[in-house]
């Protein structure tokens, strides 16, 4: 569930130019369940980018354990690249900084946790990480494509300062959404799936309910709001259910609190 949060708040900061600084919320829900609440700013300005999102558990993730993330990405006029984010799980407490020089080289990481971990991670080497990307920039990337006319494809070699993997992106076509709510987003949709190859980082631990990469598939839905592409819905399908994280009404106003 953790890292599934962490993938939808990575997913749905995405957009470059479509808002300065306007709050967009969205809900994430398994089936009926509603397990999350997300609130992200988009700033494009005077050649700085940075992207702000807080999430919290609701609804039925809250009854096992409370869960907070709140994660900022800045991307300064001279090519670096600064990621920080704190979360809290139940009485859990991290913080991690990871920066990327200008220079180019490999990411430096700065973590604390107040507990150490209850399993290991698969080991993350020093070479794997060269000439890695944020998990945002894929994002950032295939919104430019799409405002150049052309279709969501890409391949990304991905670090957040914990997990190493490689992404694919490859286009899905167009869709359309319909809606009972007017104010809701409606229309023609870009479809983007993605595809994940787990390098390092992942949980080690076996149990009944361990999903291989095999079995999960994701898919990313774009649309134009006041003309510019931003992300409308994220699906996460596995054997266990879907995970939905869809954008609210426009003048949604419930806040993370």
């Amino acid at each position: 569930m953790k890292n599934t949060v962490w993938f939808f708040i990575a997913v749905f900061s995405a957009s470059t130019v479509a808002f300065d600084g306007q709050p967009l919320y969205y809900e994430i829900d398994w089936g009926p369940v509603t397990l999350a609440d997300a609130r992200v700013e988009l700033l494009d300005s005077a050649g700085v980018r940075s992207v702000t999102a807080d999430i919290k558990s609701r609804g039925a993730s809250a009854w096992f354990s409370d869960f907070r993330s709140t994660l900022e990405i800045l991307y300064t006029r001279d090519g670096t690249k600064l990621l920080n984010g704190e979360s809290t799980w139940g009485d859990i407490f991290s913080n991690i900084t990871v920066i990327w020089p200008a220079s180019g080289l490999g990411p430096t990481v700065d973590l604390y946790r107040s507990e150490p971990r209850d399993n290991e991670l698969t080991p993350v080497s020093e070479e794997s990480i060269v000439d890695t990307v944020d998990p945002f920039t894929p994002v950032f990337e295939m919104v430019r494509i799409l405002e150049n006319g052309k279709k969501c494809v890409g391949s990304y070699r991905i670090f957040d300062g914990i997990r190493r993997y490689d992404l694919k992106i490859q286009d899905g076509g167009l869709q359309t959404l319909e809606t009972d709510v007017p104010s809701n987003f409606s229309g023609s949709m870009r479809r983007c799936d993605i595809t994940v190859n787990r390098i390092g980082g992942f949980s080690t631990k076996k149990g009944w309910f361990r999903i291989r990469e095999p079995e999960i598939s994701r898919t990313l839905y774009l649309g134009k709001i006041r003309g510019y592409w931003l992300p409308i819905q994220f699906e996460i399908s596995a054997p266990l259910g879907k995970v939905v994280a869809r954008l609210m009404d426009i003048n949604y106003e419930r806040k993370v609190q």
